[in-house]
Protein backbone atom coordinates (compact mmCIF):
# COMPACT_ATOMS: atom_id res chain seq x y z
CA UNK A 1 0.00 0.00 0.00
CA UNK A 2 2.38 2.42 0.96
CA UNK A 3 4.55 1.88 -2.76
CA UNK A 4 0.86 3.01 -4.38
CA UNK A 5 0.63 5.97 -1.81
CA UNK A 6 3.79 7.03 -3.09
CA UNK A 7 3.07 6.34 -6.79
CA UNK A 8 0.31 8.01 -7.28
CA UNK A 9 1.70 11.19 -4.73
CA UNK A 10 4.70 11.28 -7.50
CA UNK A 11 2.00 11.47 -10.24
CA UNK A 12 0.21 13.92 -8.58
CA UNK A 13 2.84 16.23 -7.49
CA UNK A 14 5.08 16.54 -11.27
CA UNK A 15 3.52 18.91 -13.52
CA UNK A 16 4.24 20.82 -16.96
CA UNK A 17 5.70 23.75 -17.02
CA UNK A 18 5.00 26.02 -19.98
CA UNK A 19 8.00 28.87 -20.92
CA UNK A 20 7.50 31.50 -23.04
CA UNK A 21 6.76 31.34 -26.73
CA UNK A 22 4.36 29.15 -28.91
CA UNK A 23 6.79 26.25 -29.29
CA UNK A 24 8.42 26.88 -26.10
CA UNK A 25 8.09 24.04 -23.19
CA UNK A 26 9.52 22.46 -19.90
CA UNK A 27 8.27 19.30 -18.92
CA UNK A 28 8.89 16.79 -16.00
CA UNK A 29 7.03 13.95 -15.67
CA UNK A 30 7.59 9.99 -14.58
CA UNK A 31 5.90 6.94 -13.19
CA UNK A 32 6.14 3.46 -11.50
CA UNK A 33 5.22 0.19 -12.61
CA UNK A 34 4.61 -2.94 -10.39
CA UNK A 35 4.80 -6.16 -12.13
CA UNK A 36 3.53 -9.62 -10.25
CA UNK A 37 3.64 -12.78 -12.29
CA UNK A 38 2.68 -16.25 -11.71
CA UNK A 39 4.45 -19.18 -14.04
CA UNK A 40 5.86 -22.53 -14.17
CA UNK A 41 4.91 -22.61 -10.16
CA UNK A 42 7.16 -19.64 -10.07
CA UNK A 43 5.93 -15.92 -8.80
CA UNK A 44 8.09 -13.27 -9.41
CA UNK A 45 7.40 -9.16 -8.51
CA UNK A 46 9.32 -6.71 -10.38
CA UNK A 47 9.03 -3.19 -11.24
CA UNK A 48 10.42 -0.28 -12.67
CA UNK A 49 10.83 3.65 -11.88
CA UNK A 50 10.91 6.03 -14.27
CA UNK A 51 11.86 10.01 -14.65
CA UNK A 52 11.24 12.12 -17.52
CA UNK A 53 12.39 15.35 -19.05
CA UNK A 54 11.25 17.44 -22.14
CA UNK A 55 12.53 20.80 -22.83
CA UNK A 56 11.99 22.97 -26.30
CA UNK A 57 12.96 26.41 -27.26
CA UNK A 58 12.12 27.12 -30.67
CA UNK A 59 13.38 24.70 -32.90
CA UNK A 60 15.79 22.78 -30.30
CA UNK A 61 14.76 20.39 -27.93
CA UNK A 62 16.22 17.61 -25.67
CA UNK A 63 14.54 14.60 -23.91
CA UNK A 64 15.59 12.41 -21.23
CA UNK A 65 13.97 8.95 -20.17
CA UNK A 66 15.78 7.17 -17.40
CA UNK A 67 14.15 4.04 -16.45
CA UNK A 68 15.59 1.88 -13.30
CA UNK A 69 14.31 -1.70 -13.25
CA UNK A 70 14.45 -4.16 -10.46
CA UNK A 71 13.13 -6.75 -8.06
CA UNK A 72 11.02 -5.57 -5.97
CA UNK A 73 10.84 -6.80 -2.20
CA UNK A 74 14.40 -8.57 -2.44
CA UNK A 75 14.00 -9.27 0.91
CA UNK A 76 11.73 -11.80 0.33
CA UNK A 77 13.94 -14.19 -2.09
CA UNK A 78 12.01 -13.25 -4.70
CA UNK A 79 15.01 -13.50 -7.29
CA UNK A 80 13.97 -15.93 -9.81
CA UNK A 81 11.67 -14.33 -12.72
CA UNK A 82 8.55 -16.05 -14.06
CA UNK A 83 8.71 -16.25 -18.19
CA UNK A 84 8.19 -12.79 -19.76
CA UNK A 85 8.07 -10.88 -16.85
CA UNK A 86 12.10 -10.69 -16.04
CA UNK A 87 13.04 -7.92 -13.54
CA UNK A 88 16.28 -6.75 -14.52
CA UNK A 89 18.62 -4.73 -11.80
CA UNK A 90 19.81 -1.95 -14.08
CA UNK A 91 19.48 2.03 -14.16
CA UNK A 92 19.27 2.78 -18.36
CA UNK A 93 18.40 5.92 -20.00
CA UNK A 94 15.48 4.83 -22.56
CA UNK A 95 16.09 8.40 -24.25
CA UNK A 96 18.90 10.79 -23.99
CA UNK A 97 18.85 13.10 -27.19
CA UNK A 98 19.05 16.30 -28.88
CA UNK A 99 17.32 17.13 -31.90
CA UNK A 100 16.32 20.26 -34.08
CA UNK A 101 12.53 20.47 -35.93
CA UNK A 102 11.47 22.38 -38.55
CA UNK A 103 8.09 22.28 -40.68
CA UNK A 104 8.66 18.99 -42.30
CA UNK A 105 11.96 17.57 -41.06
CA UNK A 106 13.43 16.69 -37.59
CA UNK A 107 17.33 15.79 -36.94
CA UNK A 108 18.34 13.77 -33.34
CA UNK A 109 21.07 12.65 -31.50
CA UNK A 110 22.13 10.93 -28.68
CA UNK A 111 20.21 7.99 -27.37
CA UNK A 112 17.14 7.60 -29.38
CA UNK A 113 14.51 4.65 -29.87
CA UNK A 114 13.55 3.80 -33.51
CA UNK A 115 9.96 4.50 -33.98
CA UNK A 116 9.33 1.13 -35.43
CA UNK A 117 7.12 -1.64 -33.38
CA UNK A 118 3.60 -2.14 -32.42
CA UNK A 119 4.54 -2.04 -28.65
CA UNK A 120 6.89 0.49 -26.34
CA UNK A 121 8.77 -0.08 -24.01
CA UNK A 122 7.21 0.92 -20.83
CA UNK A 123 3.73 -0.92 -19.70
CA UNK A 124 1.46 2.04 -20.35
CA UNK A 125 1.86 1.80 -23.77
CA UNK A 126 1.42 -1.95 -23.66
CA UNK A 127 -2.33 -3.58 -24.47
CA UNK A 128 -1.32 -6.48 -22.12
CA UNK A 129 1.41 -6.91 -19.07
CA UNK A 130 3.57 -9.02 -21.26
CA UNK A 131 4.76 -8.14 -24.52
CA UNK A 132 4.39 -10.36 -27.84
CA UNK A 133 7.14 -12.08 -28.45
CA UNK A 134 8.67 -10.43 -31.55
CA UNK A 135 9.29 -7.45 -28.91
CA UNK A 136 12.78 -9.08 -27.29
CA UNK A 137 13.77 -9.71 -30.68
CA UNK A 138 13.26 -6.08 -32.17
CA UNK A 139 15.94 -3.12 -32.37
CA UNK A 140 16.92 -1.84 -29.39
CA UNK A 141 18.28 1.19 -28.11
CA UNK A 142 20.68 3.24 -30.49
CA UNK A 143 23.73 5.45 -29.59
CA UNK A 144 23.92 7.66 -32.78
CA UNK A 145 21.74 10.20 -35.00
CA UNK A 146 17.98 9.78 -36.99
CA UNK A 147 16.90 12.26 -39.56
CA UNK A 148 13.17 12.42 -40.55
CA UNK A 149 10.67 14.16 -42.64
CA UNK A 150 7.04 14.21 -42.72
CA UNK A 151 5.17 14.33 -46.45
CA UNK A 152 2.43 16.50 -46.00
CA UNK A 153 0.01 17.33 -43.74
CA UNK A 154 -1.01 14.40 -42.52
CA UNK A 155 2.29 12.10 -42.83
CA UNK A 156 3.57 9.74 -43.64
CA UNK A 157 7.04 10.35 -42.01
CA UNK A 158 9.75 8.47 -43.08
CA UNK A 159 13.15 8.15 -41.28
CA UNK A 160 16.61 7.05 -41.74
CA UNK A 161 19.22 6.13 -38.87
CA UNK A 162 22.41 4.25 -37.54
CA UNK A 163 24.45 4.26 -34.69
CA UNK A 164 25.48 1.14 -32.40
CA UNK A 165 22.17 -0.90 -30.54
CA UNK A 166 23.06 -0.45 -27.34
CA UNK A 167 21.02 -3.65 -26.25
CA UNK A 168 22.34 -5.75 -29.02
CA UNK A 169 25.64 -4.37 -28.73
CA UNK A 170 26.05 -4.22 -32.35
CA UNK A 171 26.52 -1.42 -35.15
CA UNK A 172 22.65 -0.92 -36.45
CA UNK A 173 21.60 0.95 -39.86
CA UNK A 174 17.61 1.45 -39.94
CA UNK A 175 14.79 3.38 -41.40
CA UNK A 176 10.87 3.00 -40.40
CA UNK A 177 7.68 5.13 -41.92
CA UNK A 178 5.06 6.12 -39.71
CA UNK A 179 1.41 6.94 -40.87
CA UNK A 180 -1.63 7.79 -37.99
CA UNK A 181 -4.83 8.23 -39.93
CA UNK A 182 -8.81 7.57 -39.26
CA UNK A 183 -9.35 4.30 -40.51
CA UNK A 184 -5.31 2.56 -40.29
CA UNK A 185 -1.92 3.56 -38.87
CA UNK A 186 1.49 2.00 -39.18
CA UNK A 187 4.67 2.00 -37.43
CA UNK A 188 7.05 -0.38 -39.40
CA UNK A 189 10.74 -0.42 -40.62
CA UNK A 190 13.49 -2.29 -41.89
CA UNK A 191 17.16 -2.90 -39.42
CA UNK A 192 20.23 -3.82 -40.73
CA UNK A 193 23.33 -5.53 -38.70
CA UNK A 194 26.33 -5.57 -41.46
CA UNK A 195 28.18 -6.73 -38.86
CA UNK A 196 26.59 -9.63 -37.25
CA UNK A 197 24.66 -10.82 -40.94
CA UNK A 198 21.37 -9.84 -39.17
CA UNK A 199 18.86 -8.41 -41.08
CA UNK A 200 14.76 -8.10 -40.21
CA UNK A 201 11.75 -5.79 -41.00
CA UNK A 202 9.46 -4.92 -38.02
CA UNK A 203 5.54 -5.02 -38.46
CA UNK A 204 3.64 -2.66 -36.59
CA UNK A 205 0.01 -1.39 -37.32
CA UNK A 206 -3.22 -0.92 -36.17
CA UNK A 207 -6.93 -1.26 -37.68
CA UNK A 208 -9.62 0.88 -36.55
CA UNK A 209 -13.06 -0.87 -38.16
CA UNK A 210 -15.54 -0.07 -35.53
CA UNK A 211 -15.57 2.49 -32.44
CA UNK A 212 -15.38 -0.64 -30.25
CA UNK A 213 -12.48 -2.53 -31.64
CA UNK A 214 -8.88 -1.90 -32.87
CA UNK A 215 -7.38 -4.73 -34.54
CA UNK A 216 -3.22 -4.59 -34.06
CA UNK A 217 -0.52 -6.66 -35.98
CA UNK A 218 2.91 -6.36 -34.87
CA UNK A 219 5.48 -9.09 -35.61
CA UNK A 220 9.14 -9.43 -37.53
CA UNK A 221 10.65 -11.77 -40.23
CA UNK A 222 14.34 -11.90 -41.43
CA UNK A 223 17.33 -13.66 -41.20
CA UNK A 224 20.69 -14.18 -38.96
CA UNK A 225 23.67 -15.73 -40.43
CA UNK A 226 21.93 -18.56 -42.91
CA UNK A 227 18.74 -19.06 -40.70
CA UNK A 228 15.31 -17.52 -41.38
CA UNK A 229 12.94 -16.91 -38.87
CA UNK A 230 9.25 -14.87 -38.66
CA UNK A 231 6.83 -14.12 -35.65
CA UNK A 232 3.72 -12.24 -35.63
CA UNK A 233 1.19 -11.41 -33.14
CA UNK A 234 -2.35 -10.38 -33.77
CA UNK A 235 -4.53 -8.62 -31.01
CA UNK A 236 -8.28 -7.71 -30.46
CA UNK A 237 -8.75 -4.37 -28.40
CA UNK A 238 -12.72 -4.98 -27.36
CA UNK A 239 -13.83 -0.86 -26.39
CA UNK A 240 -10.21 0.79 -26.65
CA UNK A 241 -11.88 3.97 -25.47
CA UNK A 242 -13.47 3.05 -22.52
CA UNK A 243 -12.17 2.33 -18.87
CA UNK A 244 -11.98 -1.52 -19.45
CA UNK A 245 -10.55 -2.20 -22.48
CA UNK A 246 -10.65 -6.33 -22.75
CA UNK A 247 -8.08 -7.68 -25.28
CA UNK A 248 -7.03 -10.63 -26.92
CA UNK A 249 -3.77 -11.73 -28.23
CA UNK A 250 -2.94 -15.05 -30.81
CA UNK A 251 0.67 -15.41 -31.40
CA UNK A 252 2.81 -17.54 -34.03
CA UNK A 253 6.75 -18.07 -35.11
CA UNK A 254 8.50 -20.23 -37.62
CA UNK A 255 12.15 -20.37 -36.57
CA UNK A 256 13.68 -23.74 -37.99
CA UNK A 257 17.09 -23.01 -37.65
CA UNK A 258 16.95 -21.49 -34.08
CA UNK A 259 17.73 -18.01 -35.54
CA UNK A 260 18.09 -16.59 -31.70
CA UNK A 261 19.63 -19.56 -30.26
CA UNK A 262 23.02 -18.34 -30.17
CA UNK A 263 24.85 -20.16 -26.85
CA UNK A 264 23.89 -22.98 -24.76
CA UNK A 265 20.66 -22.43 -22.67
CA UNK A 266 19.19 -20.24 -24.99
CA UNK A 267 15.33 -20.85 -25.69
CA UNK A 268 13.81 -20.90 -29.10
CA UNK A 269 11.11 -18.68 -30.26
CA UNK A 270 7.82 -20.40 -29.00
CA UNK A 271 5.39 -21.53 -31.96
CA UNK A 272 2.37 -20.50 -30.30
CA UNK A 273 0.88 -18.33 -27.68
CA UNK A 274 -2.87 -17.54 -26.78
CA UNK A 275 -3.71 -14.50 -24.28
CA UNK A 276 -6.73 -12.76 -22.86
CA UNK A 277 -6.78 -9.72 -20.00
CA UNK A 278 -6.58 -6.40 -21.17
CA UNK A 279 -6.82 -2.78 -19.04
CA UNK A 280 -8.82 -1.04 -17.00
CA UNK A 281 -7.87 2.90 -17.29
CA UNK A 282 -9.73 5.05 -14.50
CA UNK A 283 -7.81 8.01 -15.09
CA UNK A 284 -5.37 9.52 -17.19
CA UNK A 285 -2.84 8.79 -14.80
CA UNK A 286 -3.43 4.78 -13.86
CA UNK A 287 -3.32 1.95 -15.67
CA UNK A 288 -4.33 -1.74 -13.99
CA UNK A 289 -2.79 -4.46 -16.72
CA UNK A 290 -4.07 -8.23 -16.26
CA UNK A 291 -3.17 -11.26 -18.71
CA UNK A 292 -3.16 -14.92 -18.80
CA UNK A 293 -1.67 -16.73 -20.95
CA UNK A 294 -0.52 -20.19 -22.71
CA UNK A 295 2.67 -20.51 -24.51
CA UNK A 296 3.66 -23.66 -26.53
CA UNK A 297 7.05 -24.93 -26.12
CA UNK A 298 9.09 -28.28 -26.46
CA UNK A 299 7.72 -30.43 -23.91
CA UNK A 300 4.05 -29.34 -23.11
CA UNK A 301 2.12 -25.81 -22.95
CA UNK A 302 2.99 -23.85 -19.86
CA UNK A 303 0.55 -21.20 -18.92
CA UNK A 304 0.89 -17.90 -16.99
CA UNK A 305 -0.90 -15.18 -14.80
CA UNK A 306 0.63 -11.61 -15.33
CA UNK A 307 -0.06 -8.14 -14.31
CA UNK A 308 1.13 -4.40 -14.18
CA UNK A 309 0.03 -1.76 -12.31
CA UNK A 310 1.13 1.42 -13.85
CA UNK A 311 1.24 5.53 -12.11
CA UNK A 312 2.35 7.78 -14.59
CA UNK A 313 2.13 11.31 -15.65
CA UNK A 314 0.86 11.99 -18.67
CA UNK A 315 3.21 13.29 -21.21
CA UNK A 316 1.95 16.54 -23.55
CA UNK A 317 1.00 14.67 -26.34
CA UNK A 318 -1.95 12.93 -24.31
CA UNK A 319 -2.25 15.98 -22.86
CA UNK A 320 -2.89 17.58 -26.08
CA UNK A 321 -4.84 14.63 -27.72
CA UNK A 322 -7.88 14.66 -24.80
CA UNK A 323 -7.92 19.15 -25.14
CA UNK A 324 -8.80 18.14 -28.61
CA UNK A 325 -11.73 15.64 -28.31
Amino acid sequence: MLILLAAVSFAEEVEEVEAPGEDDMFWVGGGVAIRPGFAADTFSLGGELEADLLVQKGMFGARLDLDFQGTVLPDLAITEAAPNVVPINMVRPEWAMLEATGESWAARGGIVNAGFGLEDWDDRALYLPTHGEYYALSPGRMAGSEFGWTFGDDGPTVTIGGGLDLDWEAPIVEANVNVEGDVAATWSGVAVYPADGMYSAVLGAELYPAEFLTLALGGMTGVVGENGYGTLSLYGVFLPEAIVNPTVRVEGAFDPGGAFVFEAGDEPLSPWAVSAGGAIVPTDYMKFLVEAKVMGTADEPAGGVYASFCFFTPDPADDDDAEGE
